[in-house]
């Protein structure tokens, strides 16, 4: 029997899935992030005899460049035998290039966004778990005790913790408050409202929704999280199935023995209130009781086809990518733009650029001609009914970053586990967010390292936003997406049959039949990179053997 420490959080706990966001271009600001700790020594971590090079492999953003090399030459300072190379890649096409670097024989990059690189990563990318009880040399403390570990993505079957997630975001849907009250509409507490919302804005002449419809966005953009958020609702009660069961290795009598499912609690599965056995959500999918053909799935899909593509560019949906879907928003032509709390600060800045006359580019960095000024209102996800749905819709409320590292030699992977030590350390992120915001960077939300707080005036943006749940936790949203973890060939096949069911090719029972498919011919690949054995099924109760 395994048994986990728990601390007691306000905020919401994740495992993330999420893609790092890219911010927009913009011009500088010269807010600082301010830190309430006091300064640490770094004694201690001058006396390392510590030498080699890392490569940082990050996404690229604006103001990452200026961000990671403010982190880099103050750890270099600190080490005059190391060489930090800040080599930022394109947000388009990084997920190929990551995989591709863990698939390679002699991987170059050290420091990336790990959530990219999907079952390429396995066994191929630092455990931080085995340095979480270290002492941070730049802090004195215990490195987790530095930062908000229980938002952090953690594999408790696996005892793993690939990714270091330093801002928290939450997904919502942002509206402009001049077209609402011109056609005379209210932000929907409802599926059935945005559909009639979206009826009215169209017939008034304005495209209601600017989501992208490729790929990108069905992986790992606004219709991936649609597809999560909404599975959601009809698969909370599946908690009861993978749960850890009395005699399960991760079962906590302290914590598990008192719980009770309640589907009126947004936050009554957070990981802190009930361990989940990935082992018993696989086994209930082998064996028929996960069903990815549920009724409820197919009420979901239903009502997604009420609104898209109709409502979100018609024959255009599936063409457009990012890049083009933002300028419908920022012109005044769609009404409606799903994003995260991020978009908020990236709002303010783009309306200031506005009104002194000067460009507003977009998410591929070009100028958006026309851009209107107006005021920008958000709100939660409205809820769907029907057959299937069990509880009112939640969010993804998550910490953001991702960062990981590809696993070398033990001794360059404690240089490279030094250096996160550094970065994520009040000094470490002052630093980073300083220039960052200086460079015209933009945070997603609230830092989770301790002692570091946003600006007054970014801080003010984040304070209203209301928390109503996160859906990535535990294994509820498994199968949104096709096969569980990502399975690339998997996601592609979702894509191209729930592109033929939006486009009216198929029917809903068809889809289901199609989906079903897709899970279980890619379940195994599913086992493996969740580093389960086929086998484990036949036990769940046991810790996974699978690698």
């Amino acid at each position: 029997m395994k048994i986990r420490n728990r601390l007691v959080s306000g905020m919401v706990a994740a495992t993330v899935l999420l893609s790092s966001l890219a911010g927009c271009q913009g011009s500088s600001n010269q807010a600082v992030a301010t830190s309430s700790a006091p300064q640490q020594s770094s004694s201690a971590a001058e006396q390392k005899d510590l030498s080699g090079t890392i490569n940082i492999n990050v996404q690229a953003e604006t103001g990452g460049q200026e961000g990671w090399s403010a982190v880099a030459d103050s750890y270099m300072k600190l080490h005059p035998k190391v060489k930090v190379v800040v080599d930022l890649k394109p947000t388009d096409g990084y997920g190929d290039w990551i995989q591709n670097m863990f698939g390679s024989s002699n991987p170059t990059a050290d420091i990336v966004n790990v959530n990219m690189a999907s079952a390429a990563k396995t066994g191929k990318d630092i455990n931080f778990m085995d340095y979480a009880n270290d002492t941070n040399p730049y802090t004195g403390k215990k490195w987790t005790d530095g930062i908000n570990f229980q938002m952090q993505s953690k594999d408790i079957d696996h005892n793993t913790w690939d990714n270091i997630s330093l801002e928290s975001v939450q997904v919502l849907w942002c509206y402009n408050k001049d077209i609402f009250a011109k056609v005379g509409v209210e932000p929907p507490k409802t599926w059935d409202d945005l559909v009639s919302i979206c009826d009215k804005l169209q017939k008034a002449g304005y495209q209601p929704l600017a989501v992208p419809g490729d790929f990108d966005s069905f992986w790992s953009g606004q219709m991936g999280w649609l597809a999560q958020i909404y599975t959601d609702q009809t698969t909370r009660s599946m908690i009861n199935t993978y749960r850890a069961q009395k005699g399960d290795f991760d079962y906590d009598p302290t914590v598990d023995g008192s719980f009770k499912f309640d589907p009126t609690d947004p936050f009554n599965d957070d990981p802190w209130k009930v361990n989940t056995n990935t082992v018993r959500a696989f086994k209930a999918i082998k064996d028929g009781t996960y069903k990815p053909d549920s009724a409820g799935m197919k009420t979901i899909m239903t009502n997604l086809t009420k609104v898209f593509p109709k409502y979100a560019g018609g024959d255009a949906f599936f063409g457009t990518k990012q890049a083009g879907a933002l300028p419908l928003f920022y012109q005044g032509k769609a009404a409606i733009w799903l994003d995260t709390g991020a978009r908020l600060p990236m709002f303010k800045r783009d309306m200031d650029l506005i009104a002194s006359g000067a460009s507003v580019t977009g998410t591929d960095s070009k100028a958006i001609s026309g851009v209107q000024k107006f005021s920008m209102g958000t709100f939660n996800m409205p809820s769907m009914s029907g057959d299937g749905i069990e509880a009112p819709a939640r969010t993804i409320e998550v910490a953001l970053g991702f960062v990981g590292a590809v696993k070398k030699d033990q001794a360059h992977n404690d240089l490279v586990t030094d250096f996160l030590m550094y970065w994520s350390s009040p000094t470490g992120q002052s630093e980073k967010l300083a220039a960052s915001l200086k460079a015209g960077g933009l945070p997603s939300g609230p830092s989770l390292v301790t002692g570091v707080e946003l600006p007054t005036a970014y801080a003010d943006m984040f304070k209203d936003l209301k928390f109503i749940g996160n859906v990535q936790k535990g294994d509820g949203v498994l199968m949104a997406r096709g096969a569980p973890n990502d399975v690339q060939q998997s996601l592609r096949d979702w894509y191209d049959y729930t592109q033929q069911f939006f486009n009216s090719k198929i029917t809903v029972d068809k889809w289901a039949q199609e989906h079903k498919s897709n899970v279980m011919k890619y379940l195994n690949d599913s086992l493996k990179a969740a580093q389960v054995n086929l086998s484990d099924l036949d036990n769940p109760q046991n810790a996974p053997t699978g690698k």
